[in-house]
């Protein structure tokens, strides 16, 4: 969107600011410039012209032309003219030879055989637009021989806004509105937009109009007749020039008046020729069927388009564009004036289906307030009476719906504004800014502010106190007030131990061991727990399930992760995948199942943790078990407590398809049961996925998994002198398990042993049936020498005997 400096100079003076200061200073406070751009005009030695004298001719490349003979006031001049507007009395800027139009001086010539002493200007000729296909007309009010340059500044600058940054602010889609922003802010006088008030019509009879759509809040007519031949004269020069410097093509008066007002203050309006218009009702298409607007299309309109009828006969699309059959021309003598209000989702919904944005519609996009109805009536009057136009009311100002033209008040608090704000101000500064802009602020005596808001302020933009503030401050100046931090104390952010411990087990799983975190639904599906062979019991049930299968909600969260492996398969020959999640347990008895009332009485959601991993071939069952025995291990170990590891008893009876005595183990933490760790048999594994493979599982109770986060750990200083090491392979029944062997090694004691590590195990080819091998590395030293080979040998023989005195032999 464009603004003209020249058209904002009608009321506020700004001649003595640059537009450089004028743009900065309005993306501070009000919206975003994106460009300033510079309007140069070729105006002098131009003069108004009238042709007294016309003959037509045809040239030699068959075009038509026309011999004119041009009085500009103290002089005569033949010019060979080829617009086609050109006629006998039309009056237009004419340039004499030796003018100087930008790049191009005006030189005597002959065209067609006939001399031409100067040219009849278009837009495009005297740098005011791009528009060159006819003749810029002049009003026959002005004199002929008038400079050119008297009417028509030599330059205009052009600043270009944001739209994005109007949104919110349909006050400003049009002059006006800014010249109230930059008198603010510049703190200057805004002169009185002047009117021609319609009160006085109040006594002449109603024009009908009714509204049947709720998105047309209100609509207006006023009928006016005006002289045969009026509608078609020429505006004045001030409204062409700024019309064209913003890129808008000029008429006629009716026309370029009515967008003129949409310009200056936002507010669209249309003329209808009042002879052709009995009646106004606004109502929704009712059925599908074609209207021609004014720019000769016909659009099709469907059921619901809101639409301006003459009784049951369309007229005109609602706010975007007028019919053909009712526009004015030449020959009309009175007016339908129509200044309307219509909802912005209505609008643009219509906008974007007939891909048929124009002026009008762009403006009601944006909520334009009703306020403005009256108002547009009221300056387009106006303009037409300045222009030398007479005209005669015939109807009151026919209004239907509510103009909502009052004030709305907002109160703040005592002091509430300069909390807000971070700054104080002074009651003055306050009431002096607000007033600036159009609001009216008033004070009580405990400080409480009222602040009254204009009409013309969209509801959506200014609403609460905190809008006040905002409009207080960007008068103000952001860049005024002085950054402060706020004050508040700095403390970490509160975070409950269990979700850390989540965290800690995903880093863990993840990092470490190559785990992926699914996330399945809360319910299970009961076809896939059929295959499984697994009854849950009494479980809560969901109400609305998404599918009649999947309503009862799940006590474990193995059955949807193991049914996440045949849909896995085809793409991994193995993978690891956990989920951390929530099962629903019943507390206590409940009679109705289906539904899930207060969960504290009925129900208990605990967390889960449960992993499940799968590998096609190329391990053995009891390494790709011990593999996630080790993760489990590791949870374990970066929960313990005092570095005390979990412990893994099998399992004594069946508990479930998959956890069973054969295949898995239950799992303590200080001798309570926090969980289970096991491998599906051939059988189940049959069920899970017939292609064969390995899955091992492992599910923990996290409500029960208690440990620190951050295990203590007691540091040990590094030896000062060389030590040495000893490794020990010992043979141990597989039945008595690791643990015994590594409970009977606790008891040898030694002053030279620093610690004992396990290195492996070997269970095959020259053991005894039953036995294995298990490899220990014992790590030996001294903190005040380094150890001599009498010692060695001597923690040697020492560890020999303890073996032999229990019976463990050496492989």
């Amino acid at each position: 969107m464009f603004i003209s400096l020249d058209w904002i100079s009608d009321f506020v003076d700004l001649s003595d600011i640059d537009a450089k200061t004028i743009a900065n200073r309005l993306t501070m406070a009000t919206a975003e410039v994106e460009d300033i751009k510079e309007v140069h005009r070729y105006v002098n030695g131009v003069l108004v012209g009238e042709i007294v004298s016309i003959k037509p001719i045809i040239a030699e490349n068959g075009h038509s032309l026309a011999v004119c003979v041009v009085d500009c006031g103290s002089q005569t001049y033949q010019t060979v003219c080829g617009a086609p507007n050109a006629k006998l009395g039309l009056k237009a800027p004419f340039a004499p030879f030796g003018t100087i139009l930008g790049e191009k001086k005006i030189e005597k010539t002959e065209l067609a055989g006939y001399p031409s002493e100067g040219i009849l200007c278009s837009a495009a000729e005297l740098g005011m637009s791009s528009w060159h296909e006819i003749l810029l007309e002049c009003p026959h009010s002005i004199a002929n021989g008038t400079p050119f340059a008297d009417l028509v500044p030599a330059q205009d600058i052009l600043i270009e806004i944001d739209n994005k940054s109007l949104t919110h602010r349909p006050d400003l889609w049009g002059h006006y509105g800014f010249a109230r922003e930059l008198a603010a802010i510049f703190k200057r006088t805004l002169k009185p937009l002047s009117r021609h008030s319609i009160d006085q019509y109040a006594n002449l009879p109603q024009f009908p109009v009714k509204i049947e759509d709720d998105n047309c809040p209100c609509y207006s007519g006023l009928v006016f007749g005006i002289q045969a031949g009026s509608t078609g004269v020429p505006s004045p020069i001030k409204m062409q020039r700024r019309l064209h410097a913003l890129g808008q093509r000029t008429y006629n008066l009716l026309v370029d008046v009515t967008n003129y007002v949409s310009l200056e203050i936002g507010q669209p309006t249309h003329a209808f020729d009042a002879d052709l218009v009995h009646s106004i009702r606004v109502a929704p298409m009712q059925k599908e069927g074609f209207f021609q607007t004014l720019d000769g299309i016909e659009r099709k309109m469907l059921p619901g388009d809101m639409m301006i009828c003459d009784d049951e006969k369309p007229i005109a699309i609602a706010g975007i564009m007028g019919g053909l059959e009712t526009e004015v021309t030449p020959k009309t003598t009175r007016i339908m004036l129509e200044s309307a209000n219509f909802q912005a989702a209505r609008i643009r919904r219509t906008v974007g289906r007939l891909d048929l944005r124009t002026d009008a519609s762009q403006r009601y996009e944006k909520s334009q307030p009703p306020a403005n109805v009256k108002i547009g009536t009221e300056r387009i009057l106006q303009l037409i009476e300045e222009s030398g136009t007479m005209f005669k009311v015939e109807s009151r100002f026919s209004l239907a719906g509510d103009l909502d033209d009052s004030c709305r008040t907002i109160r703040l608090a005592p002091g509430r504004l300069n909390a807000l704000a971070g700054i104080d101000f002074s009651q003055e500064t306050i009431s002096s800014i607000l007033s600036s802009i159009g609001f009216s602020p008033v004070f009580e005596a405990d400080g409480t502010l009222n602040v009254n808001v204009p009409s013309f302020r969209s509801r959506k933009d200014i609403s609460i106190p905190e809008d006040i503030v905002e409009e207080v401050m960007r008068i103000y100046g952001f860049d005024n007030i002085p950054p402060v931090m706020p004050k508040m104390p700095l403390k970490p952010l509160f975070i409950e131990k269990s979700i850390k411990m989540e965290h800690k087990a995903r880093r863990l799983l993840a990092t470490a061991f190559g785990f992926l975190e699914v996330h399945n639904y809360g319910w299970m599906n009961d076809q896939w727990l059929s295959k499984l062979g697994f009854d849950p019991g009494e479980t809560l049930v969901l109400q609305n399930p998404a599918a009649q299968p999947e309503s009862r909600l799940r006590t474990t969260l193995i059955p949807n992760l193991l049914a996440l492996v045949p849909k896995n398969r085809p793409f991994r020959d193995k993978f690891r995948i956990f989920e951390i999640g929530h099962i629903y347990q019943l507390k206590g008895k409940v009679d109705d199942l289906s539904l899930v009332q207060d969960s504290a009485e009925k129900c208990l959601e605990l967390p889960r943790l449960a992993g499940i991993s799968f590998i096609q071939s190329g391990m053995t069952l009891e390494d790709h078990y011990l593999q996630i025995k080790s993760a489990v291990e590791e949870l374990g170990y970066i929960f313990a407590q005092d570095n005390k590891p979990l412990k893994f008893i099998a399992t004594n009876q069946n508990v479930s398809p998959w956890q069973t005595s054969d295949h898995s183990v239950d799992i303590y933490q200080n001798n309570v049961k926090i969980g289970a760790l096991g491998v599906l048999d051939n059988k189940l594994m049959s069920a899970v996925l017939p292609e064969g493979g390995q899955v091992v599982w492992f599910e923990i109770e996290l409500e029960k998994f208690d440990g620190t986060l951050y295990p203590n750990l007691n540091f040990i200083e590094p030896p000062k002198f060389p030590g040495s090491w000893q490794d020990f392979s010992l043979i141990w029944n597989i039945d008595d398990g690791y643990e015994s062997l590594d409970a009977k090694l606790n008891e040898f004691s030694d002053p030279l042993l620093i610690k004992r590590t396990f290195l492996t195990a070997y269970k095959g080819k020259g053991l005894e049936k039953g036995m294995a091998s298990y490899s220990f590395r014992f790590i030996i030293g001294a903190d005040d020498h380094t150890l001599s080979g009498d010692e060695i040998e001597s923690f040697h023989e020492k560890f020999l005997a303890f073996l032999k005195s229990n019976k463990i032999p050496l492989r």
